[in-house]
């Protein structure tokens, strides 16, 4: 008859070897911290504000259609911090959050479906023109310039 073994002599059984308890630690706030960093990178860049109630009230407002995740327009929300106060011309850039309801009301009220369309808007919230999406720097430039009248 075989023997059946049930465990090391003295009935404990042993743990299978471990990270160290202080490596363990340092590998789960890595991860945090690396996890932390992925969030961080993906909201959106430059402080947009997301209030679509300043279109109209007495300044020329440029609107990004932005999802948090679409390379297209953050992208164009690096390109946005990129300009200086005379080549915005006056412009204020806001984001409309394709993730909210109130940025996807405003996409649906405008026929936009994707993120990357930069809208500008008049003074008195009258629709000027969109790029969709912006070339580069410097065609914000000329359509804030002409949208802001600079």
């Amino acid at each position: 008859m075989a023997e059946t073994r049930q465990g090391p002599p003295g009935g404990k059984k042993q743990r299978p070897k471990n990270l160290p308890r202080w490596a363990s630690w340092l590998l789960a706030v890595g991860v945090l911290f690396g996890a932390a960093g992925l969030i961080w990178q993906s909201l959106p860049g430059g402080g947009f504000s997301t209030d679509l109630s300043r279109i109209g009230q007495g300044e020329p407002v440029g609107v990004l259609t932005h999802e948090t995740a679409n390379p297209t327009s953050m992208g164009i929300m690096d390109q946005l911090d990129g300009l200086g106060e005379v080549e915005r011309a006056g412009v204020s850039f806001i984001v409309a959050d394709l993730g909210t309801p109130e940025g996807q009301a405003f996409a649906d009220q405008y026929g936009v479906s994707t993120a990357g369309v930069l809208m500008f808007f008049d003074a008195q919230g009258e629709f000027q023109d969109a790029l969709a999406p912006p070339r580069d720097a410097a065609e914000i430039r000329d359509m804030a310039a002409e949208v802001g009248g600079g």
